[in-house]
């Protein structure tokens, strides 16, 4: 039976600035498709899709990685019948928000006003678009705006040419290195004569045909370049083919994992996170006619050899995504790797946070964690991975002189052993991440044979020790003379010296040696872990001077200080089983997953490029890996009655629920011994079913 058949795309989609339920948008593209399209109902800011809304302002084609961040090159597609009116108050219709469908390869909308209906579906760089308007009018149109149009309009084959040069906003973030503005090439062709006019900054399309069908194609290369992706992508092809090589494209995604539960609400929330999943991160690549792979140079805007991926925040994305691409698909985890390695020839550093130009957000630099993973795991080799590693190797012993790039104030982390609070913003964090950062470039030395740079970078990795105050129980800032902060320390204070949270959620962000912290609690991190559990729910806005989202969130999921609403709670319930309790580990999962259901409130917080999809999917099959780079994963017992996932290597992997027994289950389990295939149970349960 089809996996397609489960998803529902607008999971997670009813949000605003101060509750996320996942901040998402539904989405209608190819898996990892260059474009994504979706409806705008009110595009005032970000958040410019509500289910709830009735409205109906357009097709958007977008590249929205999240609404905390810039839209890039996007396009508003509508259309109407009669005379082109230009008042702003009548470009919207109402619609009915629950008879509209938006699968992953495929769009239908029904509009009121003017009584005309949509249909699209994607492929990787271009769009099929069908426009059914009413019988009687003698002229209809299709609009298409953006901020910033330029367009050529060749009569003759009836093709509109665009230049979409709405590249993103230069905010707040942004590395102060002047990014590249980026053009995107479109291409609209439809089947019926057609004239084009600008007016007020909008491009219209007028016919005077009641059925027409629209082709539309971009490319950031050229308008060739278009065109040959459309050629490609679409050619002859009806619309039906498209839609069922790009549904097969979707299933083919989806049937690595089949699931085997009486539960229908647990199978749909499953593929929907799947689906989810499957989106990020975007190509940002194309291939030209001899077959080589060109992509814009962010920093320079030159076209440059070479694959290239985009919209990805490493921080969110490190601890899920990429642990799961490395058991589904590491041969696209080996490109994705390649890609993000071409970033690093464009410009000189790896990207922290990439959305298409790097973004100077979030602690370290933990992109780090993703490419010693490639390597550790064997993804990449030889000669890539030595490139690899030595890109990493200069966040470890390079200061930018550029705001933004490679990790924050270097030389001032290598002088203290840590971040003090005195000159470093979120210094706990920052200084977990990158003795975390530390330890993945340790791991690929060790890999790769650099024992002695190893050896220095497993000693660099220790330096969350610096900062643990066994007086309060929490790793805290301290200032550049070693000094805690002297007042009265609140664990549920937010900010200052904490990412997103208090110390409660961060301070146990040690996630490459739980056990060296289980040392510091002198063997009674267990009772910690306990006490976060069965904390209330409650903080104290601190040096946010405000209630952001997260905070509402922590306080309405209701599950202690356990915010699995947000990464770095993300591993907290998997300590038990590092600690060799399993059984713990399972129990306050199959509690935290009842958080997640399929619905338009689907998830207890943001769903960050499909991180926290990810971390739902692991965590019903009963496995997460904590620390990136090293390869094992932690247990638990899996939701579902059974999983059966084909592995990247194309072998079988069973997962059956009733053969686990929490007292004979192995805390950790390797990889590699995964990578097997046969019954998790038996490498799980050493090799006794329960």
């Amino acid at each position: 039976m089809s996996n397609y058949q489960y998803v529902n795309t607008k999971m997670g989609s009813f949000n605003h600035e101060r509750y996320s339920n996942g901040n998402c948008y539904p989405v209608c593209a190819v898996p990892h498709g260059m474009n994504f399209f979706t409806l705008q109902t009110n595009g005032t800011n970000n958040w410019f899709y509500s289910p709830m809304d009735k409205s109906f302002e357009g097709i958007r084609l977008t590249h929205l990685p999240s609404p905390w961040l810039s839209d890039y090159n996007k396009l508003l597609i509508w259309g109407g019948s009669g005379e082109y009116v230009n008042d702003s108050r009548l470009y919207w219709s109402s619609f009915d928000n629950k008879a509209n469908v938006i699968e992953p390869a495929y769009m239908y909308i029904k509009l009121h006003r003017d009584n005309y209906e949509i249909e699209l579906t994607p492929t990787n760089t271009s769009a099929y678009l069908r426009f059914k308007f009413n019988q009687n009018a003698s002229k209809n149109y299709i609009v298409l705006t953006s901020s910033k149009l330029s367009f050529e309009f060749d009569d003759k084959n009836s093709i509109l040419y665009i230049k979409n040069s709405d590249a993103p906003s230069i905010f707040k973030g942004f590395d102060s290195s002047k990014p590249a503005s980026i053009s995107e090439y479109v291409i609209i062709k439809t089947n019926v004569p057609c004239t084009a006019n600008e007016i007020n900054g909008k491009i219209v399309l007028e016919a005077e045909a009641s059925f027409m069908e629209c082709k539309i194609a971009t490319s950031y290369i050229s308008f060739d370049q278009a065109k040959l992706n459309l050629e490609r992508e679409i050619g002859n092809l009806s619309f039906e083919q498209v839609k069922a090589k790009t549904e097969s494209e979707w299933e083919r995604c989806l049937s690595k994992i089949e699931i085997e539960d009486d539960d229908a609400e647990k199978k749909k929330t499953f593929y929907s996170c799947l689906y989810r999943f499957n989106l990020w991160p975007r190509k940002f690549y194309e291939v030209d006619e001899k077959g080589n792979a060109l992509h814009i140079n962010t920093r320079t805007g030159d076209v440059t050899k070479g694959v290239l991926y985009t919209d990805n925040g490493f921080w969110d994305t490190y601890r899920t995504c990429y642990p799961l691409y490395s058991l589904l698909d590491t041969e696209l985890y080996a490109e994705m790797a390649e890609g993000f390695y071409n970033y690093f020839v464009d410009t000189g550093w790896l990207p922290k946070w990439v959305c298409p130009h790097n973004v100077n957000c979030m602690p370290g630099m933990l992109i780090e964690a993703t490419m010693s993973d490639a390597i550790v795991k064997e993804i990449v080799s030889g000669e890539v991975a030595d490139k690899i590693f030595k890109a990493m190797l200069k966040d470890g012993e390079y200061e930018s002189e550029i705001r933004g790039e490679g990790r924050v104030m270097l030389n001032t982390y290598r002088k203290y052993g840590y971040y003090p609070y005195t000159m470093v913003k979120e210094s706990v964090n920052e200084t977990l991440d990158n003795s975390y950062g530390d330890f993945a470039i340790a791991k690929s030395a060790e890999k790769l044979g650099y024992t002695e740079i190893a050896k220095k970078y497993f000693a660099f990795s220790k330096n969350y020790r610096n900062l643990f105050d066994k007086e309060t129980g929490f790793i805290r800032g301290k200032d550049e003379n070693g000094n805690f902060r002297d007042e009265i320390f609140n664990p549920y204070m937010w900010g200052r010296d904490y990412t997103e949270g208090s110390a409660w959620q961060n301070a146990f962000g040690v996630y490459h040696d739980i056990k060296g912290l289980d040392e510091l609690y002198e063997g009674k991190l267990e009772e910690k872990i306990d006490e976060l559990m069965a904390a209330p729910p409650i903080y104290y806005i601190g040096s946010y001077g405000r209630v952001i989202h997260e905070m509402a969130e922590l306080s309405t999921a209701n599950y202690g200080q356990c915010a699995i609403s947000n990464q770095p709670s993300f591993h907290i319930p998997y300590i038990y089983s590092v600690l060799g309790k399993p059984a713990k580990t399972s129990y306050h999962l199959s509690r935290l997953l009842e958080l997640f259901n399929s619905g338009v409130e689907g998830y207890p917080g943001d769903e960050d490029n499909g991180s926290t999809s990810a971390w739902y999917i692991l965590s019903s099959l009963g496995l997460y890996q904590i620390a990136p780079s090293a390869p094992t994963y932690a247990t638990a017992i899996p939701s579902f009655e059974k999983a059966i996932l084909t592995l990247a290597n194309g072998r079988r992997l069973e997962i059956i629920k009733d053969e686990y027994d929490s007292d004979k289950m192995k805390g950790e389990i390797s990889y590699f011994d995964i990578m097997q295939g046969g019954k998790l149970s038996d490498i799980v349960c050493d090799g006794k079913n329960g």
